[in-house]
């Protein structure tokens, strides 16, 4: 009797749920975590709709903090831009293919059924299929005026039209590389024919070549510049580079064009930290502000992943990222407003988050110059600067700062992330605190 009660309730739940209007379900659904997602489109009748409407990176981040092998019914429901996005991400480790993450993903589709190794061929570049499966197998022609009989011993096993045979290069790939064979000659007989004569007759080197750069293209639309143009976001800004002006809304600020806004709600998740730009965050009252600044902070970490050579498809990445821009943001709103949070809000409306970031990092670049001012009198380097200078320093001097919290008790080194940090180390640098702590070579 229990049970039932438990079985009507949920019912009634999952009925409730589905007759509020699309928005609601988005709002709801946002505030879930990636576990909780996957197991309520499992059960609501119209998934579909909320899908569609989560972008591309929201549905990407949701699937690496499940773990794809955990995500699958996340992935079922991937529209092709979500599953083009996702493939971009993960298929490809420092510009060059990574075979091993293609045949997880090509495991998890075939898991999921044909029908997910059929999107995933429909959405991918012809280019890319192509690169999957010459890393995957090798194809012989059979020569079509000898006897089959005669050939049988130099032909691999497996053939489909018993003319293109095909050897699989990776052990226990079999299953999943021949659903991925059947499917596309189920679906295009022609696209099979001239996909294996290509891998048989050899395939060129610009091939994978091409696969990268309509990748790149696609990526650099999503704030993943080519490196050079990266390292921009590090370059020196002054403070009157920021602009104090209140910014004008729209009214209504929920016009009816931003109705169908894509959900992005994991860059304004993972700043945690309880500082000012959080603060700041909170009281954003519009929600044209809100989706402005989760998408420039999905941008800016991703600049950022960019210019510090990280991995676009590592979660912890992405989130150290986002942890680094956020901290760099806070920075330059304390040196502007000190603690005062209605300014704070006015310089976050009124300025690109970049404009922001760059300011945080030209404070820690002023403080390296101090820093370096004051080498230039002792001899000997930074180690004779004492404990904790010396630590402190040596991590400001690094190519990306980092602050040496952990010399300080305070855990491992990490990214600054507010003008506590930078008044340490000016307290520090001033010429009574040297003296004191000085220690002769």
């Amino acid at each position: 009797m229990n049970k039932r009660r438990s079985s009507d309730s949920a019912i009634r739940v999952i009925e409730s749920f589905d007759a509020l209007p699309l928005e609601k379900r988005l709002e709801i659904f946002s505030q879930l975590s990636p576990q909780a997602r996957q197991e309520l489109l499992q059960v609501v009748p119209r998934a579909g709709e909320i899908v569609r409407r989560i972008s591309e990176e929201e549905m990407f981040v949701s699937i690496k903090e499940l773990g794809e092998e955990n995500a699958s019914t996340l992935i079922s429901l991937t529209t092709g831009k979500q599953l083009q996005y996702a493939l971009d991400m993960d298929f490809w480790k420092k510009e060059m293919f990574n075979t091993e993450a293609a045949m997880r993903w090509l495991n998890i589709l075939a898991r999921i059924g044909q029908e997910k190794i059929l999107h995933f061929v429909q959405i991918s570049d012809p280019e890319l299929v192509v690169t999957v499966m010459k890393e995957l197998v090798s194809v012989v022609i059979r020569e079509p005026d000898m006897d089959i009989l005669e050939q049988n011993d130099s032909l691999p096993d497996f053939t489909l039209d018993d003319l293109f045979y095909v050897h699989f290069k990776i052990p226990g790939s079999e299953d999943v590389v021949i659903s991925l064979i059947e499917t596309i000659f189920a679906w295009n007989t022609e696209y099979y024919f001239t996909l294996m004569e290509e891998l048989a007759r050899g395939v060129p080197l610009e091939n994978e070549e091409a696969a990268r750069k309509t990748r790149l293209a696609r990526l650099a639309d999503r704030g993943f510049p080519e490196f050079d143009e990266a390292l921009d976001i590090y370059r020196y800004m002054q403070r009157q580079g920021l602009t104090a002006s209140e910014p004008e809304h729209p009214e209504p600020v929920d016009f009816p064009g931003n109705a169908d806004r894509p959900l992005l709600k994991y860059p304004l998740k993972i700043v945690e930290t309880d500082n000012l730009f959080k603060r700041c965050l909170e009281k954003l009252s519009h929600a044209a502000d809100r989706d402005r600044v989760a998408q420039e902070l999905a941008h800016l970490a991703n600049k950022v992943i960019v210019a510090d050579t990280k991995d676009p498809g590592s979660i912890d990445d992405l989130h150290g990222s986002l942890r680094k821009v956020s901290g760099y943001i806070n920075i330059a709103l304390e040196e502007s407003c000190g603690d005062d949070l209605d300014t704070a809000v006015r310089l976050v409306q009124a300025n690109h988050l970049e404009i922001l970031f760059r300011r945080g990092f030209s404070i820690i670049m002023d403080v390296r110059k101090e820093a370096l001012g004051l080498l230039r009198h002792y001899e000997g380097g930074v180690e004779n600067l004492g404990h904790p200078l010396a630590a402190l320093v040596q991590g400001l001097m690094q190519k990306r700062p980092l602050y040496a919290s952990h010399v300080l008790g305070q855990g491992k080194a990490r990214e600054f992330n507010s003008m506590e940090d930078i008044c340490r180390i000016r307290d520090l640098l001033s010429v009574t605190q040297v003296e004191e702590s000085w220690e002769p070579v």
